[in-house]
């Protein structure tokens, strides 16, 4: 045998050179690459480059063999090709081994963090608890000593608020509009409900016969923006109208069947709590719906109902009853209407909803001297103002796009570390589908398995165990899937419950899960959309999280007030990344009366270090490990489940889709531009590159853009075509139908989609 056809090298020792394995996958471009890299590997003894091409023996080129294939590594292709993975899986001789990137190639911060006080700050005195000085009193104010004894021993509230005083004084006095304007948490709710039931409670009184019952018409309607801000008036109102059991209330709202809704007004109310878009049905509908007798008309969070589009139905809604106004034959009743406004701020759209529904109407404002010194300075420039509660404690932290998920769940780790250090608290995020993906994956367990089918039978009934008790213990809590244990942050000694709640969920669900979060008397997360972020008094609420920073400072002022209210204390964090985002801290410091001084900053490495190590002075690096693995351990749930994959895909779709809809002030702080949107994408748990990252029903690539549109165009053609050659300019109406019935799916499919997309729709309102 010759030995010519033999090369050797004696450089390495046989012990380091080891077969190679062959790895396919991947695209025909990759694997093109991967070829050609292979052919011009240089060979051994080619001099300056024979050491280095030692060190590696993937670089050792046998004569007489096909080059192998190089493996591709993860640092430089971090999202690779799900479909790739699964292809590979299936396949064990040789599994991939993805390393995580979570702490690399993150940007670093802009901005200089201020040097901190050390210095103990003075606890600020609450701009919105009620009025302690033992003076001021609901009987002293005028209340009906009937309403008041009820508000002292059944509602157990014994002084009003600053707002509360000022209004129920105004109120009473005159039968004039009012615009009350108060911070968030001061009970504006009672400063207008009390002085209207007073009202009606004295119309029995000079109606001595039959007296006011429900029979006698309705006098009252109070519209709200939400639904759940409609139940939450009607349940305060409800608990008001027990010291006058002849009076009854009730709702109409979006999501409730009309025909029990026409069955409670044919029965008589005396007071009605209701959105805009569904008392403009029943009063173009609804025979039975009687507007003669309504002599006060209540607007609560005007500036939210102008927000979402109900100038219309308000202008229709105030022209109606005008029109239908007659002589009232109730003793007592006024001869006119009577209009109050609400809202915490007075922007633009606040002024022209006054300008619509409003005459001569009284500004009221808490009294200055109910006020501290401090308090008084900063009102007087309402334009900076956002009403923030002085004991509200805010802070923001500067988190890195591919960090936001980890960072989060050791936020809330490190919260609920300690049994009944915090009771409750809410995550807000910006979309519906957001909701759903961190709802199960702050739910489920560390290292819990996914749905995929295995070939060995026993880990498929391991699996099965798994989903079935799982969905038993969601059960137990919710029998709609709307409540689930907080397995992912959740200390064992402290268990929390997991709350989701947004505008998609049907309303009797959102209206169980909304009371299971308020009456629960353990310690509980609800993660949210600006759904609940409107006048909801949720008892118990010491943290607020921003998880996506609201869409304008208003609705980021009516967020953090669900916490800090009638006087409480209160925490607010809002997570911002480095970068253009920052210099929304500006903004948060004009809602301090201080300047901001009491805003306090923060980090990812600080919040991973508690979370994940439970000491931010630890020096060594185990944090980090257990960060990585907690985020690997979530990338792989999600590849291993088709269903929370493709929840993850969705929820990164629409987060960006919603990320551009900040108002045009603020853009340049949330530039969609800027976002970098691999390491966004990892924040959900994929490891996709964005670009193929599909949802159907949502927007398509460039590609499939053009790809659709030569079909279409090369379709229209080939029907240009066939229909040149038919014989003269008629079509037969077996084409007319067809063409007919296409362009009816054609118009149902847009207005799907424009549905779908609409901001509008996220809180399914009216």
């Amino acid at each position: 045998m010759a030995e010519d056809g033999m090369l050797l090298n004696f450089a390495i020792s046989d012990s380091v050179i080891k077969p190679e394995a062959k790895f396919k996958g991947g695209t025909w471009r990759d694997r093109l690459s991967a070829k050609k890299r292979a052919q011009h590997r240089p060979q051994p003894g080619d001099g300056s480059k024979q050491n280095n091409e030692s060190k590696n023996p993937n670089k050792i080129a046998i004569p007489g063999t096909r080059p192998t294939k190089r493996q591709k590594t993860t640092e430089s292709r971090e999202f690779p090709d799900s479909g790739d993975h699964d292809r590979r899986s299936r396949s064990q001789q040789h599994p991939r081994h993805f390393v995580s990137s979570l702490f690399t190639s993150n940007p670093e911060s802009q901005h200089t963090e201020e040097p901190k006080n050390d210095e103990p700050m003075e606890d600020a005195k609450p701009t919105n608890a009620p009025l302690i000085d033992g003076i001021d009193t609901f009987t002293n104010l005028g209340l009906s000593p009937n309403l008041a004894a009820h508000l002292l021993t059944k509602l157990e509230l014994k002084a009003p608020t600053a707002i509360q005083k000022a209004s129920i004084t105004q109120l009473l006095k005159e039968q004039s509009d009012a615009f009350i304007q108060a911070e968030t948490g001061s009970g504006k709710t009672l400063a207008y409900l009390l002085p209207l039931v007073d009202r009606i409670m004295a119309l029995s009184k000079a109606t001595k016969e039959a007296g006011v019952h429900r029979d006698s018409g309705l006098f009252a309607i109070v519209l709200a923006p939400t639904r759940e801000l409609c139940k939450q008036i009607s349940v305060v109102l409800e608990n008001l109208l027990r010291c006058a059991n002849w009076l009854v209330g009730g709702t109409v709202i979006g999501g409730e069947k009309k025909k029990s809704e026409k069955a409670r007004l044919r029965k008589g109310l005396n007071i009605l709590v209701a959105t805009p878009g569904r008392l403009v049905d029943h009063l173009d509908n609804t025979q039975v719906l009687d507007v003669s007798n309504v002599r006060w008309l209540v607007l609560d969070e005007g500036d939210r109902l102008m927000d979402m589009g109900f100038e219309e139905e308000l202008q229709g809604i105030v022209k109606k009853l005008d029109a239908r106004q007659r002589p009232s034959r109730v003793p007592g009743v006024p001869t006119r209407r009577t209009t109050i406004l609400c809202s915490a701020t007075l922007k633009m759209n606040v002024q022209r909803l006054g300008e619509i529904s409003l005459q001569d109407a009284v500004h009221i404002k808490a009294d200055p001297e109910d006020e501290d010194e401090q308090t008084r300075n900063a009102n007087k420039d309402e334009e900076e103002s956002f009403r923030v509660p002085a004991q509200l404690k805010q802070s923001y932290a500067v988190v890195a796009a591919k960090l936001r998920l980890v960072s989060l769940t050791a936020y809330l780790k490190r919260t609920f570390l300690r049994k009944g250090s915090v009771m409750k608290a809410i995550v807000f995020v910006s979309c519906a589908d957001e909701v759903d993906f961190l709802f199960e994956v702050l739910s489920r367990k560390h290292g819990e398995r996914g749905q995929k089918k295995n070939d060995d039978d026993e880990d498929d009934e391991e699996n099965d165990d798994e989903k079935k008790e799982k969905e038993q213990e969601r059960e137990q809590l919710s029998p709609h899937g709307t409540i689930a244990p907080g397995n992912a942050f959740a200390n064992p000694a402290n268990p929390v419950a997991l709350h989701r709640l947004h505008g998609s969920l049907p309303q009797h669900v959102r209206t169980a899960t909304l009371n299971s979060f308020s009456k629960s008397k353990d310690a509980s997360v609800m993660v949210c959309t600006d759904v609940a972020s409107r006048g909801l008094d949720l008892p118990n609420v010491d943290l607020v999280i921003e998880y996506d920073p609201a869409f304008s400072a208003d609705d980021h002022t009516h967020r953090i007030g669900r916490t800090a209210r009638l006087g409480r204390d209160g925490r607010a964090v809002i997570f911002l990344q480095p970068g253009s985002e920052e210099k929304y801290v500006e903004i948060l410091k004009r809602g301090y009366r201080d300047g901001g001084k009491a805003l306090t900053r923060t980090d990812a490495t600080e919040i991973l270090k508690r979370g994940f190590g439970g000491n931010t002075e630890a020096s060594s690096k185990n944090w980090e490990e257990k960060t990585t693995d907690w985020q690997m351990d979530v990338e792989r749930w999600a590849l291993d489940n088709p269903e929370y994959l493709e929840m993850a895909r969705r929820a990164f779709q629409s987060h960006i889709r919603a990320y551009a809809t900040h108002i045009a002030a603020e853009r340049s702080m949330f530039n969609i531009k800027e976002l970098h949107l691999g390491h966004l994408a990892k924040s959900f748990a994929l490891r996709d590159r964005p670009g193929k990252i599909n949802v159907p029903g949502l927007r398509p690539g460039k590609e499939e853009t053009k790809k659709d549109f030569k079909a279409d165009r090369g379709g229209a053609l080939g029907r240009k075509r066939k229909a040149d050659g038919a014989a003269g300019d008629t079509m037969s109406s077996t084409d007319d139908a067809t063409r007919e019935a296409a362009r009816e799916a054609s118009r149902k499919m847009r207005a799907k989609v424009k549905e779908h997309m609409s901001a509008v729709n996220e809180f399914n309102l009216a």
